[in-house]
Protein backbone atom coordinates (compact mmCIF):
# COMPACT_ATOMS: atom_id res chain seq x y z
CA UNK A 1 0.00 0.00 0.00
CA UNK A 2 1.30 3.44 -0.89
CA UNK A 3 -0.51 5.11 2.00
CA UNK A 4 -1.79 8.63 2.21
CA UNK A 5 0.56 11.38 0.95
CA UNK A 6 2.05 12.86 4.08
CA UNK A 7 0.21 15.78 5.64
CA UNK A 8 2.66 18.21 7.18
CA UNK A 9 1.84 20.26 10.22
CA UNK A 10 3.12 22.76 9.33
CA UNK A 11 -3.41 40.98 -8.97
CA UNK A 12 -5.84 40.05 -16.52
CA UNK A 13 -3.83 42.97 -16.41
CA UNK A 14 -0.87 44.31 -14.74
CA UNK A 15 -2.78 45.15 -11.63
CA UNK A 16 -0.22 46.84 -9.57
CA UNK A 17 -1.31 46.99 -6.10
CA UNK A 18 0.95 49.24 -4.22
CA UNK A 19 0.67 51.00 -1.06
CA UNK A 20 1.71 54.44 -0.46
CA UNK A 21 3.38 53.35 2.63
CA UNK A 22 4.34 55.24 5.61
CA UNK A 23 5.01 53.45 8.84
CA UNK A 24 2.12 52.64 11.17
CA UNK A 25 2.21 51.88 14.85
CA UNK A 26 1.08 48.42 15.88
CA UNK A 27 -0.58 49.85 18.97
CA UNK A 28 -2.37 52.46 16.87
CA UNK A 29 -6.07 52.75 16.27
CA UNK A 30 -5.54 51.51 12.70
CA UNK A 31 -4.33 48.09 13.76
CA UNK A 32 -6.67 47.59 16.68
CA UNK A 33 -9.77 48.89 14.92
CA UNK A 34 -9.10 47.00 11.71
CA UNK A 35 -8.58 43.80 13.65
CA UNK A 36 -11.96 44.24 15.30
CA UNK A 37 -13.88 45.14 12.16
CA UNK A 38 -14.58 48.76 13.12
CA UNK A 39 -11.85 50.48 11.13
CA UNK A 40 -12.40 53.79 9.33
CA UNK A 41 -11.86 52.82 5.69
CA UNK A 42 -11.82 55.08 2.63
CA UNK A 43 -11.65 53.75 -0.92
CA UNK A 44 -11.08 55.31 -4.33
CA UNK A 45 -12.36 53.05 -7.12
CA UNK A 46 -11.75 54.00 -10.78
CA UNK A 47 -12.83 52.10 -13.87
CA UNK A 48 -11.91 53.41 -17.35
CA UNK A 49 -13.41 51.34 -20.17
CA UNK A 50 -15.07 53.61 -22.77
CA UNK A 51 -12.11 55.34 -24.39
CA UNK A 52 -12.87 58.00 -26.99
CA UNK A 53 -9.75 57.31 -29.08
CA UNK A 54 -9.42 53.55 -28.58
CA UNK A 55 -11.53 50.43 -28.53
CA UNK A 56 -13.71 49.95 -25.49
CA UNK A 57 -12.21 47.65 -22.88
CA UNK A 58 -14.45 44.79 -21.82
CA UNK A 59 -13.88 44.56 -18.10
CA UNK A 60 -12.66 47.70 -16.26
CA UNK A 61 -16.15 49.09 -15.57
CA UNK A 62 -17.31 45.67 -14.34
CA UNK A 63 -14.17 45.29 -12.25
CA UNK A 64 -14.55 48.72 -10.64
CA UNK A 65 -18.27 48.33 -9.93
CA UNK A 66 -17.80 44.92 -8.36
CA UNK A 67 -14.82 46.09 -6.29
CA UNK A 68 -16.79 49.12 -5.08
CA UNK A 69 -19.64 46.84 -4.04
CA UNK A 70 -17.28 44.58 -2.10
CA UNK A 71 -15.46 47.46 -0.41
CA UNK A 72 -18.74 49.21 0.44
CA UNK A 73 -19.97 45.99 2.02
CA UNK A 74 -16.81 45.93 4.14
CA UNK A 75 -17.61 49.43 5.44
CA UNK A 76 -15.34 51.59 3.28
CA UNK A 77 -16.52 55.10 2.38
CA UNK A 78 -16.49 55.11 -1.41
CA UNK A 79 -15.32 57.62 -4.00
CA UNK A 80 -16.18 55.95 -7.31
CA UNK A 81 -15.38 57.12 -10.85
CA UNK A 82 -16.55 55.09 -13.84
CA UNK A 83 -15.49 56.46 -17.26
CA UNK A 84 -14.99 59.99 -15.95
CA UNK A 85 -13.06 62.39 -18.22
CA UNK A 86 -9.76 63.73 -16.94
CA UNK A 87 -10.98 66.89 -15.16
CA UNK A 88 -13.85 65.09 -13.43
CA UNK A 89 -11.52 62.27 -12.42
CA UNK A 90 -9.03 64.71 -10.91
CA UNK A 91 -11.88 66.24 -8.91
CA UNK A 92 -12.88 62.80 -7.61
CA UNK A 93 -9.30 62.16 -6.58
CA UNK A 94 -9.21 65.53 -4.79
CA UNK A 95 -12.41 64.74 -2.84
CA UNK A 96 -11.01 61.35 -1.94
CA UNK A 97 -7.78 62.90 -0.62
CA UNK A 98 -9.76 65.40 1.45
CA UNK A 99 -11.57 62.47 3.11
CA UNK A 100 -8.44 60.72 4.39
CA UNK A 101 -7.60 62.56 7.60
CA UNK A 102 -9.29 60.02 9.89
CA UNK A 103 -8.81 56.90 7.76
CA UNK A 104 -7.31 53.77 9.29
CA UNK A 105 -7.26 51.84 6.01
CA UNK A 106 -6.94 53.40 2.54
CA UNK A 107 -7.70 51.38 -0.58
CA UNK A 108 -7.26 52.66 -4.15
CA UNK A 109 -8.33 50.51 -7.10
CA UNK A 110 -7.83 51.41 -10.77
CA UNK A 111 -8.86 49.36 -13.80
CA UNK A 112 -8.17 50.64 -17.29
CA UNK A 113 -5.29 51.60 -19.56
CA UNK A 114 -2.02 52.49 -17.90
CA UNK A 115 1.33 53.61 -19.30
CA UNK A 116 4.95 53.56 -18.21
CA UNK A 117 6.89 56.60 -19.42
CA UNK A 118 10.51 57.03 -18.42
CA UNK A 119 10.01 54.77 -15.44
CA UNK A 120 6.86 56.54 -14.17
CA UNK A 121 3.39 55.00 -14.19
CA UNK A 122 0.36 56.89 -15.51
CA UNK A 123 -3.41 56.41 -15.56
CA UNK A 124 -4.94 57.00 -19.01
CA UNK A 125 -8.15 59.10 -18.88
CA UNK A 126 -10.97 58.02 -21.19
CA UNK A 127 -10.87 61.36 -23.06
CA UNK A 128 -7.16 61.16 -23.95
CA UNK A 129 -6.61 61.77 -27.65
CA UNK A 130 -4.62 59.11 -29.51
CA UNK A 131 -1.80 61.63 -29.98
CA UNK A 132 -2.30 63.05 -26.51
CA UNK A 133 0.44 64.66 -24.48
CA UNK A 134 2.03 63.41 -21.31
CA UNK A 135 0.42 66.32 -19.44
CA UNK A 136 -2.99 64.82 -20.29
CA UNK A 137 -2.18 61.69 -18.28
CA UNK A 138 -2.59 61.31 -14.52
CA UNK A 139 0.60 60.22 -12.78
CA UNK A 140 0.18 57.51 -10.18
CA UNK A 141 2.72 59.24 -7.96
CA UNK A 142 0.37 62.27 -7.91
CA UNK A 143 -2.18 60.08 -6.13
CA UNK A 144 0.52 58.77 -3.83
CA UNK A 145 1.61 62.30 -2.94
CA UNK A 146 -1.99 63.28 -2.16
CA UNK A 147 -2.36 60.31 0.17
CA UNK A 148 0.94 61.02 1.87
CA UNK A 149 -0.03 64.64 2.43
CA UNK A 150 -3.52 63.92 3.77
CA UNK A 151 -3.46 60.56 5.54
CA UNK A 152 -2.30 59.54 8.98
CA UNK A 153 1.15 57.95 8.97
CA UNK A 154 -0.21 54.94 10.87
CA UNK A 155 -2.93 54.14 8.30
CA UNK A 156 -2.66 51.01 6.20
CA UNK A 157 -2.49 52.15 2.58
CA UNK A 158 -3.31 49.91 -0.37
CA UNK A 159 -3.39 50.93 -4.04
CA UNK A 160 -4.37 48.53 -6.82
CA UNK A 161 -3.65 49.38 -10.43
CA UNK A 162 -5.33 47.01 -12.86
CA UNK A 163 -3.71 48.77 -15.73
CA UNK A 164 -1.62 46.70 -18.10
CA UNK A 165 -3.81 45.91 -21.05
CA UNK A 166 -2.31 46.25 -24.52
CA UNK A 167 -1.65 49.94 -25.04
CA UNK A 168 -3.37 51.61 -28.04
CA UNK A 169 -1.61 54.95 -27.50
CA UNK A 170 1.63 53.78 -29.07
CA UNK A 171 2.42 57.15 -30.65
CA UNK A 172 2.44 58.82 -27.27
CA UNK A 173 4.42 56.00 -25.67
CA UNK A 174 7.09 55.58 -28.31
CA UNK A 175 7.48 59.34 -28.62
CA UNK A 176 8.05 59.85 -24.92
CA UNK A 177 10.26 57.12 -23.57
CA UNK A 178 7.48 54.60 -23.09
CA UNK A 179 7.98 50.96 -22.18
CA UNK A 180 5.79 47.86 -22.19
CA UNK A 181 3.61 47.37 -19.13
CA UNK A 182 4.05 49.27 -15.90
CA UNK A 183 7.19 49.96 -13.90
CA UNK A 184 7.93 48.14 -10.69
CA UNK A 185 7.30 50.26 -7.62
CA UNK A 186 9.69 49.89 -4.71
CA UNK A 187 8.48 50.11 -1.15
CA UNK A 188 9.81 53.06 0.83
CA UNK A 189 11.74 52.39 3.97
CA UNK A 190 9.84 52.65 7.25
CA UNK A 191 9.92 56.04 8.91
CA UNK A 192 12.77 56.26 11.38
CA UNK A 193 11.65 55.35 14.87
CA UNK A 194 8.36 53.82 13.71
CA UNK A 195 9.56 50.41 12.57
CA UNK A 196 9.65 49.05 16.10
CA UNK A 197 6.01 50.10 16.56
CA UNK A 198 4.82 48.28 13.43
CA UNK A 199 3.61 49.08 9.91
CA UNK A 200 1.50 47.64 7.11
CA UNK A 201 2.46 48.14 3.46
CA UNK A 202 1.86 46.14 0.30
CA UNK A 203 2.87 46.54 -3.33
CA UNK A 204 1.43 43.91 -5.69
CA UNK A 205 1.48 43.41 -9.43
CA UNK A 206 -0.95 41.31 -11.44
CA UNK A 207 1.90 40.24 -13.65
CA UNK A 208 5.62 40.73 -13.90
CA UNK A 209 6.94 44.27 -14.32
CA UNK A 210 7.03 45.33 -17.95
CA UNK A 211 4.56 42.64 -19.03
CA UNK A 212 0.98 42.93 -20.30
CA UNK A 213 -1.67 40.87 -18.56
CA UNK A 214 -4.92 39.47 -19.87
CA UNK A 215 -8.17 41.46 -19.97
CA UNK A 216 -9.96 38.20 -19.34
CA UNK A 217 -12.72 36.42 -21.22
CA UNK A 218 -15.34 36.54 -18.51
CA UNK A 219 -16.99 39.38 -16.65
CA UNK A 220 -13.80 40.32 -14.81
CA UNK A 221 -10.07 40.27 -15.34
CA UNK A 222 -8.28 37.24 -13.86
CA UNK A 223 -6.69 39.28 -11.06
CA UNK A 224 -9.79 41.23 -10.12
CA UNK A 225 -11.80 38.03 -10.24
CA UNK A 226 -9.41 36.49 -7.73
CA UNK A 227 -9.44 39.52 -5.45
CA UNK A 228 -13.24 39.54 -5.48
CA UNK A 229 -13.24 35.89 -4.42
CA UNK A 230 -11.03 36.46 -1.41
CA UNK A 231 -11.54 40.05 -0.23
CA UNK A 232 -14.62 39.54 1.96
CA UNK A 233 -13.82 36.11 3.36
CA UNK A 234 -14.16 36.19 7.16
CA UNK A 235 -10.94 35.75 9.06
CA UNK A 236 -8.62 36.14 6.06
CA UNK A 237 -5.61 38.34 6.84
CA UNK A 238 -5.13 41.01 4.15
CA UNK A 239 -1.54 40.26 3.16
CA UNK A 240 -2.46 36.58 2.92
CA UNK A 241 -5.38 37.60 0.69
CA UNK A 242 -2.98 39.11 -1.84
CA UNK A 243 -0.76 36.05 -1.77
CA UNK A 244 -3.75 33.81 -2.42
CA UNK A 245 -4.98 36.07 -5.24
CA UNK A 246 -1.56 35.93 -6.90
CA UNK A 247 -1.49 32.15 -6.69
CA UNK A 248 -5.05 31.94 -7.97
CA UNK A 249 -4.15 33.97 -11.06
CA UNK A 250 -1.12 31.78 -11.71
CA UNK A 251 -3.31 28.70 -11.55
CA UNK A 252 -6.26 30.08 -13.53
CA UNK A 253 -4.03 31.27 -16.39
CA UNK A 254 -2.01 28.02 -16.50
CA UNK A 255 1.13 29.84 -15.46
CA UNK A 256 0.93 32.44 -18.25
CA UNK A 257 0.28 35.35 -15.90
CA UNK A 258 2.70 35.49 -13.00
CA UNK A 259 1.70 38.06 -10.39
CA UNK A 260 4.38 39.73 -8.29
CA UNK A 261 3.96 41.51 -5.00
CA UNK A 262 6.02 43.16 -2.29
CA UNK A 263 4.94 43.27 1.33
CA UNK A 264 6.18 45.18 4.35
CA UNK A 265 4.10 44.28 7.36
CA UNK A 266 4.86 43.87 11.02
CA UNK A 267 1.23 43.56 12.08
CA UNK A 268 -1.89 41.81 10.89
CA UNK A 269 -4.85 43.44 9.19
CA UNK A 270 -8.31 41.97 8.71
CA UNK A 271 -11.20 43.43 6.73
CA UNK A 272 -13.45 40.86 8.43
CA UNK A 273 -11.76 39.64 11.63
CA UNK A 274 -11.93 36.01 12.68
CA UNK A 275 -14.18 34.79 15.45
CA UNK A 276 -12.33 31.99 17.21
CA UNK A 277 -14.66 29.07 17.87
CA UNK A 278 -14.49 25.72 19.62
CA UNK A 279 -14.34 24.27 16.10
CA UNK A 280 -11.04 26.10 15.58
CA UNK A 281 -9.66 24.90 18.86
CA UNK A 282 -10.56 21.33 18.00
CA UNK A 283 -9.86 21.06 14.27
CA UNK A 284 -8.05 24.05 12.72
CA UNK A 285 -4.86 23.16 10.87
CA UNK A 286 -1.47 24.76 11.42
CA UNK A 287 -1.67 27.41 8.65
CA UNK A 288 -4.65 29.33 9.98
CA UNK A 289 -3.70 33.02 10.53
CA UNK A 290 -5.96 33.22 13.57
CA UNK A 291 -3.22 32.82 16.13
CA UNK A 292 -3.82 29.17 17.02
CA UNK A 293 -1.18 26.46 17.04
CA UNK A 294 -3.28 24.10 14.95
CA UNK A 295 -4.33 20.48 15.35
CA UNK A 296 -2.70 17.71 13.37
CA UNK A 297 -5.11 15.42 11.54
CA UNK A 298 -4.15 12.52 13.76
CA UNK A 299 -4.92 14.54 16.93
CA UNK A 300 -8.46 15.61 15.94
CA UNK A 301 -11.03 14.31 18.42
CA UNK A 302 -13.86 13.74 15.95
CA UNK A 303 -16.44 13.07 18.65
CA UNK A 304 -16.01 16.62 19.94
CA UNK A 305 -14.93 18.36 16.74
CA UNK A 306 -17.76 17.31 14.43
CA UNK A 307 -20.65 18.81 16.45
CA UNK A 308 -18.61 21.90 17.32
CA UNK A 309 -17.78 22.48 13.66
CA UNK A 310 -21.32 21.79 12.45
CA UNK A 311 -22.50 24.55 14.82
CA UNK A 312 -19.72 26.92 13.72
CA UNK A 313 -20.39 26.43 10.00
CA UNK A 314 -24.14 26.90 10.54
CA UNK A 315 -23.38 30.26 12.14
CA UNK A 316 -20.81 31.37 9.55
CA UNK A 317 -21.25 29.34 6.34
CA UNK A 318 -19.12 31.73 4.25
CA UNK A 319 -16.00 30.99 6.26
CA UNK A 320 -13.62 28.84 4.22
CA UNK A 321 -11.59 28.16 7.36
CA UNK A 322 -14.56 26.74 9.26
CA UNK A 323 -15.69 24.68 6.27
CA UNK A 324 -12.20 23.21 6.12
CA UNK A 325 -12.21 22.52 9.85
CA UNK A 326 -15.51 20.65 9.52
CA UNK A 327 -14.25 18.65 6.57
CA UNK A 328 -11.17 17.56 8.53
CA UNK A 329 -13.31 16.50 11.48
CA UNK A 330 -15.72 14.57 9.24
CA UNK A 331 -12.83 12.86 7.48
CA UNK A 332 -11.36 11.86 10.82
CA UNK A 333 -14.78 10.43 11.70
CA UNK A 334 -14.66 8.53 8.38
CA UNK A 335 -17.80 10.32 7.18
CA UNK A 336 -16.13 10.67 3.82
CA UNK A 337 -19.06 11.71 1.61
CA UNK A 338 -19.83 14.59 3.98
CA UNK A 339 -16.15 15.47 4.23
CA UNK A 340 -16.00 15.74 0.43
CA UNK A 341 -18.91 18.19 0.45
CA UNK A 342 -17.26 20.52 2.93
CA UNK A 343 -13.77 20.25 1.44
CA UNK A 344 -15.41 21.28 -1.85
CA UNK A 345 -17.17 24.23 -0.16
CA UNK A 346 -13.87 25.47 1.25
CA UNK A 347 -12.05 24.78 -2.03
CA UNK A 348 -14.65 26.84 -3.94
CA UNK A 349 -13.61 29.78 -1.75
CA UNK A 350 -9.95 29.24 -2.67
CA UNK A 351 -8.75 27.65 0.59
CA UNK A 352 -5.39 26.07 -0.40
CA UNK A 353 -5.31 23.32 2.21
CA UNK A 354 -8.88 22.32 1.37
CA UNK A 355 -8.03 22.16 -2.34
CA UNK A 356 -5.10 19.89 -1.54
CA UNK A 357 -7.16 17.68 0.78
CA UNK A 358 -9.89 17.43 -1.86
CA UNK A 359 -7.25 16.39 -4.37
CA UNK A 360 -6.03 13.64 -2.07
CA UNK A 361 -9.60 12.45 -1.63
CA UNK A 362 -9.93 12.14 -5.42
CA UNK A 363 -6.53 10.47 -5.63
CA UNK A 364 -7.56 7.78 -3.17
CA UNK A 365 -11.21 7.57 -4.24
CA UNK A 366 -12.46 8.49 -0.77
CA UNK A 367 -16.23 8.80 -0.55
CA UNK A 368 -16.64 8.07 -4.27
CA UNK A 369 -17.00 5.07 -6.54
CA UNK A 370 -13.40 5.17 -7.77
CA UNK A 371 -10.36 7.48 -7.85
CA UNK A 372 -10.14 10.30 -10.41
CA UNK A 373 -6.39 10.78 -10.72
CA UNK A 374 -6.49 13.47 -13.42
CA UNK A 375 -8.82 15.68 -11.37
CA UNK A 376 -6.86 14.90 -8.22
CA UNK A 377 -3.55 16.10 -9.69
CA UNK A 378 -5.19 19.22 -11.13
CA UNK A 379 -6.45 20.07 -7.65
CA UNK A 380 -3.18 19.31 -5.87
CA UNK A 381 -1.22 21.32 -8.46
CA UNK A 382 -3.60 24.26 -7.93
CA UNK A 383 -3.11 24.03 -4.17
CA UNK A 384 0.66 24.10 -4.69
CA UNK A 385 0.32 27.20 -6.91
CA UNK A 386 -1.63 28.80 -4.06
CA UNK A 387 1.31 28.19 -1.74
CA UNK A 388 0.26 25.03 0.08
CA UNK A 389 3.48 23.32 1.18
CA UNK A 390 1.85 19.96 1.75
CA UNK A 391 0.61 19.94 -1.85
CA UNK A 392 4.12 20.56 -3.09
CA UNK A 393 5.37 17.65 -1.03
CA UNK A 394 2.54 15.40 -2.22
CA UNK A 395 3.49 16.07 -5.84
CA UNK A 396 7.23 15.54 -5.52
CA UNK A 397 8.16 13.47 -2.47
CA UNK A 398 7.33 9.91 -3.53
CA UNK A 399 8.81 7.73 -6.27
CA UNK A 400 6.00 5.59 -7.72
CA UNK A 401 8.15 3.75 -10.24
CA UNK A 402 8.67 0.67 -8.02
CA UNK A 403 4.88 0.32 -7.69
CA UNK A 404 4.12 0.51 -11.42
CA UNK A 405 2.45 -2.48 -13.06
CA UNK A 406 3.69 -3.81 -16.40
CA UNK A 407 0.86 -1.86 -18.09
CA UNK A 408 1.92 1.23 -16.20
CA UNK A 409 5.52 0.83 -17.35
CA UNK A 410 4.30 0.44 -20.93
CA UNK A 411 2.23 3.64 -20.64
CA UNK A 412 5.24 5.45 -19.17
CA UNK A 413 7.52 4.22 -21.97
CA UNK A 414 5.08 5.41 -24.64
CA UNK A 415 4.62 8.82 -22.99
CA UNK A 416 8.39 9.33 -22.73
CA UNK A 417 8.81 8.39 -26.40
CA UNK A 418 6.34 11.16 -27.35
CA UNK A 419 8.73 13.62 -25.70
CA UNK A 420 11.70 12.26 -27.68
CA UNK A 421 13.07 10.04 -24.91
CA UNK A 422 13.23 6.42 -26.02
CA UNK A 423 13.47 3.53 -23.59
CA UNK A 424 14.70 0.08 -24.67
CA UNK A 425 13.90 -1.78 -21.45
CA UNK A 426 12.53 -1.31 -17.95
CA UNK A 427 16.01 -0.90 -16.47
CA UNK A 428 16.38 2.38 -18.41
CA UNK A 429 13.17 3.90 -17.02
CA UNK A 430 14.73 5.65 -13.97
CA UNK A 431 17.31 7.47 -16.10
CA UNK A 432 14.68 8.25 -18.74
CA UNK A 433 12.36 9.74 -16.12
CA UNK A 434 15.24 11.85 -14.83
CA UNK A 435 16.01 13.06 -18.34
CA UNK A 436 12.36 14.07 -18.84
CA UNK A 437 12.32 15.92 -15.52
CA UNK A 438 15.43 17.85 -16.54
CA UNK A 439 13.90 18.58 -19.94
CA UNK A 440 10.59 19.72 -18.42
CA UNK A 441 12.26 21.53 -15.53
CA UNK A 442 10.55 19.38 -12.94
CA UNK A 443 11.91 18.36 -9.57
CA UNK A 444 13.85 15.12 -9.79
CA UNK A 445 13.24 12.21 -7.47
CA UNK A 446 11.85 9.28 -9.37
CA UNK A 447 8.41 8.96 -10.94
CA UNK A 448 6.61 11.61 -8.90
CA UNK A 449 2.95 12.59 -9.15
CA UNK A 450 4.13 15.88 -10.68
CA UNK A 451 5.87 13.94 -13.44
CA UNK A 452 2.84 11.72 -13.98
CA UNK A 453 0.69 14.88 -14.29
CA UNK A 454 3.11 16.39 -16.81
CA UNK A 455 3.09 13.18 -18.88
CA UNK A 456 -0.69 12.73 -18.43
CA UNK A 457 -0.38 9.02 -17.71
CA UNK A 458 -3.08 8.99 -15.06
CA UNK A 459 -4.05 5.35 -15.61
CA UNK A 460 -0.51 4.35 -14.64
CA UNK A 461 -0.90 5.60 -11.07
CA UNK A 462 -0.94 2.54 -8.83
CA UNK A 463 -3.79 1.94 -6.41
CA UNK A 464 -3.19 2.04 -2.69
CA UNK A 465 -3.46 5.68 -1.63
CA UNK A 466 -5.45 6.09 1.56
CA UNK A 467 -7.77 8.87 2.67
CA UNK A 468 -6.34 9.08 6.16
Amino acid sequence: MLGRPERHAGLHFFIALFLLLIAGASNSRAQVSASHGTFDGVALVIGNATYQSASRLANPANDAKAMAEKLGGLGFRLHTAIDQPRDALLETIRRFADDLSSADVIFVFYAGHGLQLDGRNFIVPVDLARDGRRDDLIAVDTILAAIEAKAKPDAAKIIVLDACRDNPFSGLVHGAGGSRGLARIDLPKPVAGAASAGYFRVVAFATAAGQVASDGRGEHSPYTDSLLRFIDQPGLEVSEMFRLAAGDVLASTNGVQKPEYLVQTSRTLFFLPPSITDCDRLAVDARNFVGLKGITFEDIDAVKAVPACLDAVAGEPQSARLQHNLARALEKAERLTEALEHYQAAADKGHPAAINALGIMYLAGCGMAKPDVAHALQLISRARDLGDLEAGSTLTSQDLLPYLSDNGKTALTRALAQTGINVANAEQLPDAVGAFQQQARLKSGGLTLETIHALKIYDAVPAGFRCH
